[in-house]
């Protein structure tokens, strides 16, 4: 395990927004207990008609941001090089416009210590603070005004969107990585399901319609972003997914199409040396992300102000200003 530390950290640090759900059928979108998940008739409930696939995604990016305030608790799980690491956090949006306020709080355990990540989106300055063992603690800031004069469009940064890697906070939270698989995977006809689970109460029963839709690589935007070959999986990098899973709300009494969790999968190459009536090795779970306890409330702009103090600071502005306009294809 001691070896594996400075792999597990650096996977931590490009994907490392993961939410940890105890079984893959146990929807976590509140501080309940789930009693179960039940089919629903796709003209059931909340539901008068079945939105294209092409166009629900798109829709859920779309309210997201224009949502003026969102606060939400996060579980995550990654899987990192076989090694499974998962943790918990905090989601913050607030403002009108693309330009919004920022904060995501995470911890999770590496080895037998606590691993903390803070990123704050302020209104001209974006400061990300790692303490991840056994690494020193470091932190970060990158200077908006500056990026935005320079980097004069951020749609190059795309690409790196489509999991929830070390810039989805600074480009724009959950709208824009909701819209950068939009724009990169083509969505199934969505499946109308339904969640039950206990309220806080721990007596009253909740139902809440949910939309499931899945997603694999449009062939164009897969060669763009890897040049190569996408018909060859194996020829793929072995953390980029083939398949993206969508659990989205189903309702208008609460958050219309927010996404409660993102799951990303990738089918293994078949085994040449496995028998001829072996089945096919099943999709591998590379990470998923969850949101619950989703709220509306206002936010306290304070929230995503930093003060660094004696803290010694790296200025990561040019970096950022050469990946934005720079080589950003996927290795």
């Amino acid at each position: 395990m001691k070896n594996l530390l400075p792999k597990l950290t650096a996977m931590m640090s490009a994907a490392r927004v993961a939410v940890f759900c105890p079984g893959k059928h146990r929807p976590l979108l509140v501080a309940i207990t789930v009693i179960a998940v039940v089919g629903t008739n796709a003209q059931g409930q909340g539901n008068p008609e079945v939105p294209a696939g092409s166009t629900i995604v798109a829709d859920a990016a779309r309210r997201v941001a224009a949502e003026p305030a969102i606060s939400a608790e996060m579980r995550y799980r990654i899987d990192a090089f076989g090694h499974e690491l998962v943790g918990s956090g905090n989601y913050l949006q607030f403002g009108p416009g693309s330009e919004k306020l920022l904060r995501l709080d995470l911890k999770m355990q590496v080895g037998d210590k606590l691993a903390t990540i803070q990123e704050i989106r302020g209104a001209e300055a974006y400061w990300i603070r790692r303490d991840v063992p056994p690494a020193a603690t470091s932190l970060g800031y990158v200077d908006l005004r500056q990026l935005r004069k320079n980097a004069t469009t951020t749609a190059a940064a795309a690409p790196a969107s489509i999991m929830p890697q070390d810039d989805w906070i600074m480009l724009g939270g959950l709208a824009r990585l909701v819209a950068a698989l939009d724009q990169n995977f083509a969505f199934d006809t969505p499946k109308a399901d339904e969640i039950r689970f206990t309220a806080s109460d721990g007596k009253s029963v909740v139902r809440l319609p949910i939309w499931r839709v899945s997603g694999l690589w449009k062939p164009d935007r897969l060669a763009t972003l890897t040049d190569r070959d996408p018909k060859k999986p194996s020829s793929l990098p072995e953390q980029l997914p083939d398949r993206v899973d969508l659990v989205l709300g189903r309702t208008d009494d609460v958050l219309p199409l927010f996404p409660y969790s993102i799951s990303y999968f990738r089918t293994p190459a078949p085994d040449k040396n496995a028998p001829k009536d072996a089945p096919p090795p099943g999709p591998r779970e590379l990470l998923t992300l969850e949101l619950f306890n989703v709220s509306r409330k206002p936010i306290d702009p304070r929230e995503f102000q930093y003060q660094p103090g004696d803290q010694d600071v790296k200025n990561l502005t040019q970096y950022y200003v050469q990946r934005m306009t720079g080589d950003t294809k996927l290795r």
